[in-house]
């Protein structure tokens, strides 16, 4: 039997097992289970200390489940937590795809993303600062229990993020944009400069430019397919944007200069509020 305050966490990779380090440092909770379909996994965050313990079949004395599997997998935990926690959320990319696998959507279920990352994957790359001072998105649904809403908000609150509520299919459009689409331009990039052998004497800006498409294949696969249609609106955006930067390339160094000096004011904007 789990004992009092005690989190089941399904899936020990650095955000879910950083929720786990940062929840149970803020007193959010005594003990930790993880279960994880990856032994390895699981037995690295034991030995992490990410979890306290590991099961392969959960009781039903949990306080709250927390989901962090791919996203292609959320529904199917999902399920399964709900009968071992009476509160449940997960931490996934992707949120309108997985509530539509759930329909019927459990109410005490409450659809969440934090926005934090690492380059470091893993139990090894798991940190109870990673959510501190990051937005954590919530989308529940009308049929989410306002109390499962709040437990959750609380949560992530302790653990230093700031909580944004916002519709699914918004969330989705955004995140095509903001994460979804750079991610997808990373990996063809990088597969166009290996073509052409370019990788010799790569700079700083090759590096920055492309750091995100060390990211996980299986991860991303299901992310992008999750999440297909406002990705490929917004890259058929991005192609019609690279053609007009061609044609002003081509034709018209003022303008060129303009609107380089355009992006860079924005880019610089975003720093200065904080948000890079």
């Amino acid at each position: 039997m789990a004992p009092a305050r005690s989190l089941l966490l399904v899936g020990t990779g650095l955000v879910g097992g950083s929720f786990a380090l940062a929840a149970k440092a803020a007193g959010l909770f005594d003990h930790v289970v993880g279960v994880d379909r990856d032994p390895d996994a699981l037995a690295e965050a034991l030995a992490r200390g990410v979890v306290d313990q590991t099961t392969q079949q959960p009781s039903d004395d949990f306080q709250a489940a927390c989901v962090a599997v791919p996203v292609t997998a959320i529904a199917e935990c999902v399920r399964e937590a709900a009968q071992a926690a009476p509160v449940v959320f997960d931490v996934g990319s992707v949120k309108q795809s997985v509530l539509n696998a759930l329909r019927p959507v459990p109410p005490r279920f409450v659809p969440c993303h934090p926005i934090a990352g690492d380059s470091r994957g893993g139990a090894a790359g798991a940190r109870a600062n990673l959510f501190r001072g990051r937005p954590a998105v919530l989308t529940p649904v009308d049929a989410t229990d306002a109390d499962a809403v709040a437990v959750v908000r609380r949560y992530w609150q302790a653990v230093g993020a700031r909580v944004v509520v916002e519709d699914a299919a918004v969330h989705d459009e955004r995140f095509a944009m903001l994460s979804h689409l750079p991610h997808l331009v990373a990996f063809a990039y990088v597969e166009l400069a290996a073509r052409a052998d370019d990788f010799r004497d790569s700079g700083s800006g090759f590096r920055d430019f492309t750091r995100i498409a060390g990211a996980d294949a299986n991860v991303w696969a299901d992310i992008l397919s999750a999440n297909a249609d406002p990705v490929l609106r917004h890259l058929d955006a991005l192609v019609d944007e690279l053609r007009n930067f061609a044609t002003t390339l081509r034709a018209d160094r003022g303008a060129l200069r303009s609107r380089i000096a355009a992006a860079a004011h924005r880019r610089r904007a975003l720093d200065r509020r904080g948000d890079s």
